[in-house]
């Protein structure tokens, strides 16, 4: 996690909401701070423009990229999140409800008194980080969370009461209710709670920080400073600041406390250095601590579930600098012009072509200049990231990207359902035969004509479902490519094959007279076109997915690169695609 390394029997939390993703990712990364000491920086919306153009192209060269958005999103669910922020005029709808709901339940209104509780419990819930930072006032949290409690008891609703006491001291842990706000009954059951999750096997919070004597607090009641080792906690979901820096709010990281040991250790840089509003950045004060930025960013990519880090920062108000950081393959740098954080296209593909390269170069001058990269010394195995020519002993670079978890379950589960209906189809359509050949037999049985006139509708709904449900399945379940397959190809060749066929079968279809009934000759021609229309409907299930196939590899948007330019003349529109 994002300044906090976690050793023991500590689980990783979060990971049963937020899976990782399915298929490595870029990272990319605004940086403020610079190279230079001084230097007049970019804001982190001008870095987040040149990240985004970044972004854009990688997307139509088929990589894997991790929307802005979405990054800071998640690293503030599985690293840190900002303190929250509670206003005055919250902290005084607290304590107005709470006082509230001390007057329903002296006149034993117990729903007024309910409501009065869930409206104030929601808020200490969002900001108990906050309100737990002084002793008062946690203690008030504590009671007012007590007070449901109390709603429970005195409506003999025992085990939720029991529930609600339990959860009030996990939101308010280590500290004890006021003496005498309380009937006996509840601080009766607080009691018996307090010793069965003390009878329970503890969790043993050990925290050490870089630097030492950092103030640590879970849910904000204060804790101790660092190093710290010893502190029993209850098992459950907790939130922990680690304060190194006098009257700054510390980030929130949600840590799952298990039975046993739970070591914890905390990177003070990092923890300065990161922040996810309003996008996921790192920010410096100045050079020294912005030569830490790249391992800073392989810490938060290792949050992500990332493959590798493009790093943005500032050299002026109109160069940026873009450094790459991924295990085994070359560290380089470049340099582009950017006038308020806006790249030129062509600068951002060239850039792209020589980081993917391993060449460091400065394109900022009238003829691109080699430099030295971030890390001088390069990896003893490096190999040229991601260049699309690259192969070398460690095998040959990946040439596709799987589909995302969720979508690849959904889009084999379409499938299976789609094959499983044309199978059914199949079937039917051979089912269908029989009872045609039941007809021809007696042709003047009413019963056998109609038994096998009902039989289409079962033939032909499995086969279109079928037939809609495997292309369906097609976007979700073929992985990402740089251009569409050779086999994809082929099967849209055999789709095209059954297409034919299909149409042969519609044009050469067998005229069914009428009327039929008691006409042998007749009953038999037209049980012979019902079978070729089955076999038509079949043949374009079947057709259906495998033409889809190659119209997914040409039509997936970030395979599709449009440009437009303008001249005196008029304005052309161009569009390139890797076919």
């Amino acid at each position: 996690m994002a300044a906090l390394a976690l050793s023991g029997s500590l689980p990783a939390h979060a990971q049963q909401s937020l899976e990782p993703p399915a298929s490595a990712r870029c990272l990319i990364l605004p940086a403020r701070g610079g190279e230079l000491d001084g230097a007049e920086a970019m804001s982190v919306e001008a870095l987040h423009l040149t990240a985004e153009a970044l972004r854009a192209e990688l997307a139509l060269r088929g990589e894997s990229v991790w929307p802005a958005d979405r990054a800071s999103e998640r690293f503030e669910v599985l690293g840190s999140a900002p303190a929250p922020e509670v206003s005055q005029s919250d902290i005084d709808r607290w304590v107005e409800r709470s006082r509230a709901a001390v007057r329903y339940l002296a006149r034993a209104d117990y729903k007024a008194a309910r409501r009065e509780l869930k409206a104030a419990q929601r808020v200490a819930d969002r900001a108990a980080d906050e309100l737990n930072r002084e002793a008062a006032r946690a203690q008030q949290v504590l009671d007012t969370c007590l007070f449901m409690v109390r709603a429970y008891v005195e409506t003999k609703n025992t085990a939720d009461a029991r529930q609600q006491a339990r959860e009030c001291r996990q939101l308010v842990p280590r500290v004890e209710p006021s003496a005498f706000r309380h009937t006996p009954e509840v601080r009766e059951l607080l009691a018996e709670v307090d010793a069965q999750m003390a009878a329970e096997a503890p969790g043993m919070l050990a925290v050490t920080s870089d630097p030492p004597d950092c103030l640590v607090r879970i849910n904000g009641v204060e804790l101790g400073r660092t190093p710290l080792a010893g502190i029993e906690l209850p098992v459950a979901m907790y939130r922990l600041q680690v304060e190194c820096e006098p009257g700054q709010r510390g980030r929130i990281h949600r840590i799952a406390i298990a039975s046993g040991p739970n070591a914890l250790s905390f990177d003070g840089s990092l923890e300065r250095a990161v922040r996810t509003r309003p996008v996921l950045h790192l920010s410096y004060p100045g050079r020294e601590a912005w030569a830490e930025r790249m391992s800073h960013a392989a810490e938060l990519g290792a949050v992500l579930g990332g493959a590798y880090e493009l790093v943005v920062s500032s050299v002026d108000a109109s160069v940026v600098r873009i450094d790459s950081n991924a295990d085994g393959f070359e560290p380089a740098s470049i340099w582009i012009p950017a006038h308020e954080g806006v790249p030129d296209t062509e600068d951002v593909r060239r850039a792209l072509d020589a980081l993917f390269e391993g060449r460091s170069v400065d394109f900022t001058g009238a003829h691109p200049l080699a430099r030295a990269s971030w890390r001088a010394k390069p990896a003893a195995t490096a190999i040229p990231a991601l260049a699309a020519a690259a192969v070398e002993a460690s095998g040959p670079e990946r040439e596709y990207t799987p589909r995302p978890r969720n979508q690849s379950i959904a889009g084999w589960t379409l499938f299976g359902a789609g094959v499983a209906s044309i199978g059914a189809s199949i079937g039917l359509h051979v089912w269908r035969g029989d009872l045609g050949d039941r007809f021809i037999a007696s042709p003047a049985s009413l019963d056998d004509a109609k038994r096998w006139s009902d039989a289409r509708i079962a033939v032909w709904t499995t086969a279109a479902f079928g037939g809609v449900a495997t292309s369906a399945a097609m976007p979700l379940i073929l992985p990402d490519r740089r251009r569409t397959p050779w086999w994809g190809w082929t099967l849209g060749a055999v789709g095209l094959g059954l297409t034919g066929y299909a149409i042969y079968e519609g044009v050469t279809m067998t005229s069914c007279p009428e009327p039929f009934i008691a006409d042998e000759a007749a009953a038999r021609a037209c049980v012979a076109r019902g079978q070729e229309a089955g076999r038509l409907s079949l043949a374009l299930a079947g057709a259906a997915p495998l033409l889809t196939i190659p119209l997914v590899y040409l039509l997936r948007p970030q395979r599709v690169e449009p440009s437009v330019s303008v001249s005196a003349g008029g304005a052309v529109v161009q569009i390139r695609k890797a076919f």
